[in-house]
């Protein structure tokens, strides 16, 4: 089943609410309101379902694993078992798109492009298309050692340029730290990419507590955070 060992690493307690708190933020990037129109693809376990339809937002979402999309679905989401690109043909437009830590499992550029400019042609005049993906200048050797998946180099320059390759204007960005942003936000994930856990990690495969500790880590690496429109 694609992407089982995800669904299997069960996150803790702190990391719940940590992602929780990203996904809130993203919602608020994106501008999402009452009646809004939403697609994410590769939700995962994210809560970002929920915030959608607790804001009463329109909720779709194109999952590739099957049982983390049979949980979504339980929330009254509308769900697509799918691998993308390309997306398959739903019929319809969104006023948002959202990616999550998905931009970077794209196999190559040209996937990358290829399901960007999928996702402009179904978007609303207007509408939006928000992408949360690492900072590949601040995670080095951590962007591959954490994910199997891990293909495309993500970075600011380099989404910008893809998302203005692909048709979209009106781009804005901003640094994260997980939660945190600006300049507090820089720092942390500095002194995060000088901690020793994912080397730990790497050396001690077999050790648990270690390698809750490099996912810690890689909590706190620096993302960007992105939308343009059409």
């Amino acid at each position: 089943m694609f992407y089982e060992h995800y669904r299997q690493d069960k996150p803790t307690k702190l990391g719940k609410w940590l992602g929780a708190g990203v996904d809130r933020q993203i919602f608020e990037f994106a501008q999402i309101q009452k009646g809004t129109s939403v697609l994410e693809i590769g939700p995962g376990r994210s809560t970002f379902a929920d915030i959608c339809i607790d804001a009463g937002a329109e909720y779709w979402a194109i999952e590739a694993n099957e049982e983390m999309a049979a949980a979504i679905r339980k929330r009254s989401a509308t769900v697509i078992t799918a691998k993308v690109p390309p997306i398959p043909d739903m019929h319809r437009c969104f006023d948002v798109v959202v990616m999550n830590s998905v931009m970077e499992h794209m196999d190559t550029m040209t996937a990358a492009l290829q399901l960007s400019e999928q996702v402009l042609a179904i978007l609303k005049p207007g509408g939006r298309f928000v992408v949360y993906a690492p900072d590949y200048p601040n995670w080095q050797y951590h962007f591959y050692v954490g994910d199997f998946s891990h293909n495309y180099i993500t970075s600011w320059r380099r989404l910008e340029g893809l998302l203005m390759s692909a048709g979209f204007t009106n781009i804005r960005c901003r640094y994260q730290s997980n939660v945190i942003t600006g300049l507090p936000g820089f720092i942390v994930s500095v002194l995060a990419s000088w901690l020793p856990f994912c080397v730990l990690d790497i050396v001690f495969p077999k050790n648990r507590l270690l390698h809750k500790l490099a996912k810690l880590q890689i909590t706190f690496l620096r993302r960007v955070l992105i939308a343009g429109t059409t």
